[in-house]
């Protein structure tokens, strides 16, 4: 695990901001990097990275220039004369091309807001329809309403929490005038990683899925993953539990190690990591072979 030096570096403001507060983040060359801040919101990335190269979902879109998701890896940041995890992912935006997210995108065109109109729905393949009839309509792009069925899908099996209406984006071009699906991100807040509010590390695992609320369709994620992959048929289909397994432990081996190398050299990293890494690798084992189990993997 790389250990990348940001200390003369200020973050990036006020840019794809969790709903439950912003997260240190810095762009630099070509690659991002983030910060954990309510607690292990870099594990949860690359597990979703790693876990989505075991699966199908390359196969589901039929476009060529679509980037399905973000890759992550795992990193130690140094900023301010504290180590942090977090992790690194690559720009997936080329010159020229802009993210907007579907909120934005829906003011912008109406002067309302998406995540109000649907509340006035109480279907929730309604709510659904709304978002993919709109964006299909004003940017053209067909696949749209598969993108979410899988989003909503691969939501679940995350356990993702943070999939509000500025949470959903596509891309677009100026000067093209083009629209594009954009690769499917920000997975920082599954396996309830928030330890330092919703889910302390030491609540139980059904005290954590009773407290957990789906978005932005849905407070109950299968129910908003059924209605769409009804509607629109995407999905996809994640490797056996042999392998998701076998992927899980040479992801909990680097963080071991490393954990190991900071004791040895009475590093102790901000956050809950610092403290406590064999419990959330213990947490974040029990809530993966959970959903394994759910899934039927």
């Amino acid at each position: 695990m790389d250990i990348i030096d940001l200390d003369n570096l200020d973050p990036v403001e006020g840019i794809a901001h969790s709903s439950k507060g912003n997260q240190l983040k810095w762009h630099i060359g070509d690659t991002w990097y983030k910060a954990d801040g309510l607690g292990y919101e870099g594990l949860s990335e690359v597990v979703s990275s790693e876990f989505f190269k075991l699966s199908d979902i390359k196969e589901t879109f039929k476009v060529s220039d679509f980037n399905v998701f973000v890759e992550y890896e795992p990193v130690v940041l140094v900023w301010r004369k504290k180590y942090y995890y977090g992790c690194k992912s690559q720009n997936f935006r080329e010159d020229g091309w802009q993210l907007i997210t579907i909120e934005k995108l829906y003011r912008k065109m109406t002067g309302l807001s998406m995540a109000q109109e649907m509340a006035h729905f109480s279907e929730v393949k309604d709510r659904i329809e709304l978002m993919v009839r709109f964006v299909e309509n004003v940017t053209g792009l067909e696949d749209f309403g598969k993108y979410i069925s899988v989003m909503l899908f691969a939501d679940a099996f995350f356990l993702n929490e943070d999939r509000h209406t500025n949470n959903i984006a596509i891309l677009y071009h100026p000067e093209k005038e083009e629209y594009r699906l954009c690769p499917i991100f920000d997975y920082g807040a599954s396996l309830f990683s928030d330890v330092f509010g919703d889910y302390p590390i030491g609540a139980s695992l059904e005290e954590c899925l009773e407290k957990i609320v789906a978005k932005p369709f849905n407070q109950d994620f299968d129910e908003q993953s059924d209605a769409s992959i009804n509607l629109y048929h995407g999905t996809i289909k994640f490797a056996g539990k042999k392998e998701l397994l076998s992927r899980w432990n040479d992801i909990r081996l680097i963080y071991e190690q490393r954990a190991e190398a900071f004791n040895k050299d009475r590093i102790n990293p901000a956050g809950c990591m610092g403290n406590s890494m064999i419990q959330v690798l213990d947490r974040v084992e029990e809530i993966l072979r959970q959903q394994i189990r759910k899934y039927g993997l």
